[in-house]
């Protein structure tokens, strides 16, 4: 059925906003993933392991943090901004007063507990980096309400642009202050003070604004209640395996803390399958908010149904690339050592896959007011991680936590799929499913028959293996018109 150009032109306009805004978020997490890479591979080169495997799981467990401050508070602003952007001074406003609480609760307990934590994690040298990391969650605390308002207002390009001024300060500081010799405490140091810069950065571009609309402190406290602790337990799900690695893979320090490294260089390569679509679920976060506003069933199917089929068509692709080329991965990444973490790769890759579904139906579910549903599928996940974690590390070391990981993202991504499906009646079409599965199993097979020894063959290898994986999707019809279409309409400059 054609549409009169009046009803089309607003569905239109939501395609090349959700398009630019999934553009500009994805280039600026492609940044954050590659200057994360080059910290990441630099600080093996200027770090003994050991000292690199405690700064890893210091930077864990405030990344558990960081992220529940972060995205519980931007979800909730903009979640109230979606409704009606003449509120956004409102909201912002309340926001950042509620922070002082927040943050100043969280940075003193993170402060206070570092010993405590440091005994469980069997390391007292944690107790120092611990404390100095306690500063970059107040940081946050009011970033994230920065980041909310202008995600709630759809301005994805500011957005994205703090995002990679945040990678690029990060990288800078905390190689320059490690280089310069002071190792574990320069690293945590330059985070806290890379959030601190970009932090007052956000606060000079939002100042200022109307202070229209009414909005209930209440009603602002209750959601982002449910959001920080759904997303510290999100968070956790997601670490869980490396903090039980460092306490239970060994009864000494220190082989604990090299274990703890290689398990973490793994991670840094099986968490990029879900970092590529993490800016997906920036830019469909307001938009289902906007659309469960207003009641548009209709819509909210849409935005569902294409969100996670493009986010499944990438995710297969680079889960089975790691997976089945994993020891070429890592040689690809690493120094020889760390190559020892390849048969857990091959298993977590697929387990990355899983917490990116997982990850994107919460924030459906969260986006349409649902935020305690996603708390609690989020806790029944992470109480099945952590026990078979618990169960397997003592006997399998890092490919026990790749089972273990993996088997309890597969129970939790079941009960948000089916949730999703049954609220709004929309998740991915099968044939899309079939489709995409048989494309990957190809590749995977083609990556087991072609082996690559050089660096340079192995990028090759993995090149070559994209493009037969797009071409088998090509062939089968996942990818065609209604592709280019959307693409035209996102890149088509608007008239006018």
């Amino acid at each position: 059925m054609i549409k009169s150009p009046a009803a089309a032109s607003p569905a239109a306009n939501i395609a090349r906003v959700a398009g630019l805004g999934t553009v500009y978020i994805t280039a600026a997490k492609l940044w954050f993933m590659a200057s994360g890479y080059v910290l990441e591979v630099t600080l093996t080169n200027l770090m003994a392991a050991e000292h690199y495997g405690l700064y890893k799981v210091v930077i864990s467990i405030i990344s558990i943090v960081n992220a529940v401050v972060l995205t519980g508070t931007y979800q909730t602003v903009s979640r109230y901004i979606s409704g009606g952007d003449h509120k956004a001074g409102a909201v912002k406003a309340k926001a950042l007063k509620l922070q002082v609480l927040v943050g100043g609760v969280i940075a003193a307990a993170f402060f206070l507990f570092a010993p405590v934590i440091a005994g469980r994690l069997n390391d007292v040298r944690l107790v120092g980096y611990l404390r100095l990391a306690a500063l970059i969650p107040l940081s946050y605390s009011f970033y994230s309400v920065f980041t909310g308002y202008f995600n709630g207002q759809r301005r994805f390009l500011t957005q994205a642009s703090l995002d990679v001024t945040y990678s690029t300060l990060k990288l800078v500081l905390i190689v320059s202050l490690v280089w310069v010799g002071f190792g574990v405490g320069g690293a945590v140091g330059g985070f806290a003070l890379a959030a601190a810069c970009v932090c007052l950065i956000a606060a000079w571009i939002a100042r200022g604004g109307e202070r229209g609309g009414s909005l209930r402190t209440r009603d602002l406290v209750k959601f982002q209640a449910y959001l920080l602790v759904f997303t510290f337990l999100l968070n956790l799900l997601q670490r869980v395996d490396l903090l039980l690695v460092k306490a239970l893979s060994s009864s000494d320090p220190v082989t604990a803390s090299v274990n703890a490294g290689h398990y973490g260089a793994v991670l840094n390569v099986a968490n990029i399958v879900y970092q590529l679509i993490i800016s997906v679920t920036f830019v469909i976060f307001p938009l289902v908010s906007q659309s469960t506003f207003v009641e548009d069933t209709r819509r909210t199917k849409v935005y569902i149904s294409t969100t996670v089929k493009y986010a499944l068509i990438v995710m297969a692709l680079l889960a089975t690339l790691f997976s089945a080329n994993a020891l070429e991965v890592l040689k690809l990444i690493y120094r020889a050592d760390y190559q020892a973490g390849s048969s857990a790769l091959s298993v977590v890759a697929y387990g990355m896959l899983l917490f990116g579904f997982l990850q994107l139906a919460t924030t459906i579910i969260s986006a349409s007011g649902r935020p305690r549903t996603s708390l609690m599928i989020a806790g029944v996940t992470l109480v099945a991680s952590a026990g078979l974690n618990a169960v397997l590390i003592p006997s399998r070391g890092l490919v026990g936590a790749a089972i273990g990981t993996t088997a309890a993202m597969l129970f939790g991504t079941v009960i948000a799929s089916g949730y999703v499906l049954w609220r709004f009646g929309s998740l991915v079409p099968w044939l899309s499913v079939v489709r995409i599965s048989a494309a990957a199993a190809l590749v995977y097979a083609a990556s087991i028959l072609i082996p690559a020894e050089s660096r340079l063959l192995i990028i090759a290898k993995l090149g070559v293996l994209s493009l037969a994986y797009v071409a088998v999707l090509v062939l089968s019809r996942e990818i065609g018109k209604n592709e280019l279409a959307m693409l035209k309409r996102v890149i088509k400059p608007q008239s006018g």
